[in-house]
């Protein structure tokens, strides 16, 4: 039978050992996911490629396989799994982590015999991921060198297939170069041995350990994949010899996550630290580049967004400032000489599809919210392009002013636009989030500019209070009570969309119709209680009804409940639960079922969206971490706050 539950901020799964246990952790330079059976399922490096296709962990005890229905216990906190285990007389207790900064993913067997002397035997055998290698090579790492050497064949060939075997004392070390300078490294407890080998490396090994009744005994790997030279390379020995260490190093860093005293239940406790630990883990530094991707499948490119890194970056201001610095000043240099913003900025500062509604403001708000949150004004005058950080927040948001029409509003022009958020959405015209993202960043200049110049300040904070306005006039339903999706000259949306909470916490809405949006909100998507939605009991639905015109949703938005149309996300479920613990409402529903819902699911890290009709995004998803904003400002006061 199986359980789910929480204790000491870890979640615990209780069931047969055959049930995949997944569980994805990231540091600064990969990410990886563990299967809850000894199996590494998933490992990648940030701009390189998808190593592992397959992976097969292989136990037994004296001879005997490892019973697949034998009860296990899986604990999973931070960027550590221990998975335990018993059969045929003895204990087996797997622990597999990634410590917070090095290249290499680690596992450790013991093994404690209980009634008698035990053998233990693991072998492991995998595929490496050639097909992601050739796509990441145009994606990510493409040079005017590189196409040269593939058109002459010479790509690889100086190096590629070559095979390394080290056996020491203590370990077995087996080093692979499989395409270009790509290598693949294993370092493995002895006595061990390598056994297939296919024409480009080792792809079986097997290891084993004797062990006396009453004793424990252990067999630990390192495996490290990059490129060797550069800033990608671990060497497997070394973090072999120094596992300990590495260990500790897991162990204090799951330990330092803080959870504030307003967590008081082992469920809130877990919550929070598992939300934490995903915004954390998503940010990484490569060379320059430094700041949050927005999660497992965003690093190859690497990138980071305007919009997922505002939400991913307020969830942990509060403790890490440091990162936030480091992201304002990364987003800073993907900014277009004009102003232009792009949806995103890759480690090499070029553009990620440019010109986005939402991107400029996002960028001037976060830099707000830096500020007043931490009282640190030293980042506006960071260089930027001859300037500063300030001038740059001031350029993108006058530059994104040009979209305006005589209302004051910004008008997303053209019948295919799609460029915000949602972008699986055609939404001309009128967009309630990206006129409320506007005002936001409007009034956060008139705040940043005060010193500059007391003229401009009253000029944005004038701006700010006529776009306000004007959103009231023209997107707001009185029969409705609520704000519209969006409009223009031909049709209006007049479903309930979730991301007009930003109207809410920005405080564009007045208090009545900030009221009747919530309690349209509770009443429309929160599934619990509509009951018109035939999805069942699984969280917030970003929109309903959902969409008519089929001419307006594009690819996984084409259906309901999927994606934009009606899919929970959980950074927008949390942005609405903190608007009604802003006025006082009843939050904790769309704060943390989503949550309760995927841990059901088996998804033990932040999904990026779900619903209980069509596949999920992926998971350990950096913005999906903003629901621990209600414990880290309990009094629905972040977004007013000044230091």
């Amino acid at each position: 039978m199986e359980k789910f539950s929480y204790a000491d901020g870890n979640l615990i799964y209780e069931g047969d050992f055959s049930k995949r246990t997944y569980y994805d952790v990231s540091n600064n330079l990969l990410t990886a996911q563990f299967d809850g059976m000894g199996g590494i399922s998933k490992y990648a490096v940030v701009n390189k490629w998808d190593f592992i296709d397959c992976y097969y962990n292989q136990m037994s005890v004296n001879g005997e396989p490892l019973d697949m229905y034998a009860a296990k216990k899986v604990v999973m906190c931070g960027r550590t799994q221990i998975t335990e285990t018993a059969f045929n007389g003895a204990d087996i207790k797997i622990t597999q982590f990634a410590d917070p900064r090095t290249n290499a993913v680690f596992s450790q067997f013991e093994v404690t015999a209980l009634n008698g002397d035990v053998t233990f035997e693991n072998t492991v055998n995998f595929g490496l991921n050639i097909t992601s290698w050739m796509k990441n090579l145009f994606a990510a790492r493409f040079s005017l060198s590189t196409l040269s050497r593939l058109v002459f064949g010479t790509l690889g060939s100086e190096i590629a297939g070559h095979r390394k075997n080290e056996s020491g004392k203590e370990r077995l070390v087996m080093r692979n170069t499989v395409l270009e300078r790509f290598y693949f490294d294993i370092a493995v407890s002895q006595p061990a041995e390598p056994l297939e080998t296919n024409h480009l490396y080792t792809n079986q090994f097997t290891s084993r350990v004797s062990v006396r009744q009453g004793e424990t005994g252990k067999i630990r790997m390192v495996l490290s994949a990059g490129t060797r030279g550069d800033f990608s390379y671990a060497d497997a020995a070394a973090a072999f010899d120094g596992f300990d260490l590495h260990y500790k190093a897991a162990c204090d860093y799951c330990d330092s996550i803080p959870v504030p005293e307003t967590c008081r239940t082992e469920f809130e406790k877990a919550y929070f630290k598992s939300l934490y630990n995903c915004a954390e883990s998503m940010y990484k530094e490569v060379g320059r580049f430094k700041g949050f991707i927005a999660g497992i499948v965003y690093q190859s490119p690497a990138r980071t967004y305007y919009r997922d890194g505002y939400w991913t970056a307020i969830s942990v201001l509060k403790y890490r400032p440091d990162m936030v610095r480091n992201q304002i000043l990364t987003l800073a240099a993907g900014i277009n000489k004009d102003g232009r913003c792009p949806s995103a900025v890759k480690s090499n500062f070029k553009n990620w599809w440019g010109d986005h509604y939402d991107s400029p403001s996002f960028f001037a708000i976060l830099l707000y919210d830096y500020v007043r949150i931490t009282g640190d004004k030293s980042v506006m005058d960071e260089r930027w392009r001859g300037k500063t950080i300030l001038d740059a927040a001031i350029k993108v948001v006058d530059k994104l002013a040009e979209y305006a029409d005589g209302t004051g509003l910004l008008y997303k022009r053209g019948p295919y636009n799609r460029r915000d958020w949602c972008d699986n959405v055609f939404r001309e015209g009128y967009c309630t989030y990206d006129e409320a993202l506007y005002a936001r960043a409007l009034y956060a200049l008139s705040c940043l500019t005060k010193k500059r110049s007391e003229r401009l300040s009253a000029e944005y904070l004038a701006r700010s209070e006529a776009v306000k306005k004007a959103i009231n006039e023209l997107l707001w339903d009185s029969e409705l009570g609520y704000y519209v999706n969006y409009k223009n000259e031909n049709y209006t949306e007049k479903n309930l969309s979730v991301d007009t909470v930003a109207a809410i916490l920005f405080d564009v809405a007045p208090h009545d119709r900030a009221l009747s949006v919530l309690k349209n909100m509770e009443k429309w998507l929160e599934s619990k209680n509509n009951p018109l939605q035939k999805a069942g009991d699984f969280g917030t639905l970003s929109v309903f009804p959902f969409y008519k015109p089929n001419a307006s949703v594009v690819l996984k938005s084409s259906l309901p409940y999927y994606y934009h149309n009606g899919g929970d996300w959980p950074y927008l479920s949390a942005a609405y639960a903190y608007a009604k613990l802003k006025y006082g409402m009843d939050y904790k529903y769309p704060l943390t079922r989503w949550f309760e819902y995927n841990v059901g699911k088996y998804n033990f890290t932040p999904v990026e969206f779900f619903s209980p009709t069509h596949p999920q995004g992926s998971l350990l998803q950096g913005w999906s971490a903003l629901g621990q904003l209600a414990y880290a400002y309990p009094d629905g006061d972040f977004f007013d706050r000044v230091k």
